[in-house]
């Protein structure tokens, strides 16, 4: 069953998609682990069990300090976002390759590191995609397998690029493989919900697990509120709303009320930075679920 709420991940990790100043802040306000720490322990005692997590560098120190606190490495669901992409582009220019890869893998057995590089091996010879594909999932999820893992969530820059070149073999791969080998759910995150449901029409996967941003402003709502709306009514999904206070311009009352007016909005994930602010925030949802 999926979480009602999720305690976001982008500003424990300076990602802030509006402002870059906003951003680094947050980075700094969070840059000891023990801080990220604090608002996953406080957000856990107002019983919000579950977090949306990328793959990002620092994601990893936090997944250490989950896996060292009994209550919640057992009970804290983690929703995984792979891959995240810009870690490679800027760890490459940093570290290298090499050393990416070493990092990666620094938590898995040696039988797991040497099926890896004979898949990935064997990929390449053959130019076999659905090997690489699922080879690049198991890179991403390795750090963070021992954690709860209740969904892997494709990054939307790879569903987007999937459905930009209508591939919907490629989407109902890595549901496959996530289903089958991690017993997580599979999930998409995307720019065009209404484009990407039109795709999944397509492939074996029925009302699929979809985050996507959705507010009564139509901020970063593609491509537009109208047509997203819409979609919601006319296909089976499961949708984790994100970006529901569009960036700060909504306050938490007017921004639930609207979101929860719509059909199949089954889960929202919500970046918090602070106790006030999650008290407040928690309390506006729980009016509506």
């Amino acid at each position: 069953m999926i979480d009602r709420i999720l305690l976001g991940h982008n500003q424990f990790f300076g990602v802030n998609h509006l402002d870059a100043k906003v951003g680094d802040k947050k980075a700094a306000q969070f840059g000891q682990v023990q801080k990220i720490m604090d608002i996953i322990n406080f957000c856990y005692d107002q019983d919000v069990k579950a977090m949306m997590m990328s793959t990002h560098e620092r994601a990893l120190l936090v997944a250490e300090e989950i896996q060292k606190s009994d209550r919640l490495r057992e009970n804290l669901g983690i929703y995984l976002l792979v891959p995240y992409i810009a870690k490679y582009i800027k760890q490459a220019n940093e570290k290298g390759i090499v050393n990416i890869v070493r990092d990666s893998l620094k938590e898995t057995s040696f039988a797991s590191k040497l099926g890896m590089f004979m898949r990935g091996g064997m990929g390449l010879l053959t130019k076999d995609v659905k090997t690489m594909i699922k080879l690049l999932v198991d890179f991403e999820v390795a750090p963070f397998s021992k954690l709860n893992l209740k969904a892997i969530f494709l990054h939307d820059a790879l569903t987007d690029l999937a459905l930009g070149w209508d591939m919907p073999d490629v989407l109902e791969l890595f549901a496959d493989h996530v289903q089958k080998k991690y017993n997580a759910v599979p999930a998409f995150c995307t720019k065009n919900l209404p484009r990407l449901m039109k795709l999944l029409e397509r492939t074996p996967i029925k009302n699929p697990l979809i985050m996507a941003s959705i507010n009564k402003l139509g901020y970063q709502v593609n491509p537009s509120r109208e047509e997203f709306e819409d979609a919601l009514k006319k296909y089976e999904l499961q949708l984790l709303a994100m970006s529901t206070l569009a960036a700060g311009y909504l306050k938490p009352k007017e921004a639930y009320e609207y979101l929860f007016s719509l059909p199949r909005v089954d889960s929202v994930v919500v970046g918090l930075s602070s106790t006030n602010h999650a008290v407040e925030t928690f309390s506006e949802i729980r009016k509506h679920i």
